[in-house]
């Protein structure tokens, strides 16, 4: 083959989209992350508030119902009512969910149209990843618009005992 016809030959590959069968990944299904998780939760900031424990103890619960993610992790803030999921969905290999501090309130129990949790709401953005029996993850918190706190977590699953 002549160097010419060599070298538009390796262009072409360069330039070429990939084919489907290589663009496809299975994606991750939401049941994977059910369960109940219990591990860890550490402050990723560089000055912790003084008096705060670097490593927390923490339970998530997450439930699929549906294809619908929901759950909560407990304590948070040091709150009996935890974080309660309220958005989430798989992106890639990660769960990434919003969640709100206490359990957000519907109906009546809302002023005026207020969103669940109050006009400024703090909101969690939790991003998990699962590797099989455990999730790592992170936690940034905001208060409204302004960033608040980041956390980081070491999870496994809940055995059962027999």
């Amino acid at each position: 083959m002549p160097n010419t016809a060599r070298g538009a030959l390796l262009i072409l590959l360069l330039v070429a989209p990939p084919s489907a069968a290589q663009q496809a990944q299975p994606a991750v299904q939401p049941i994977r992350f059910a369960g109940t998780w219990v591990g860890i939760q550490r402050w990723t900031i560089a000055n912790p508030p003084p008096g705060s424990r670097q490593d927390q103890p923490v339970t998530l619960t997450i439930d699929v119902v549906d294809g619908k993610i929901s759950g909560t992790m407990k304590p948070f803030l040091g709150g009996e009512d935890g974080a309660t999921i309220v958005e989430a969905a798989i992106v890639g290999e990660e769960l990434r969910a919003v969640a709100l501090i206490g359990r957000p309130r519907t109906g009546a129990g809302r002023r005026g149209g207020a969103p669940p949790g109050g006009a400024n709401p703090v909101r969690v953005s939790f991003t998990f990843k699962n590797d099989g029996l455990s999730l790592t993850g992170a936690a940034d918190v905001t208060m409204g618009d302004v960033p608040w706190m980041k956390f980081g977590y070491e999870l496994s699953k809940k055995r059962s005992r027999y």
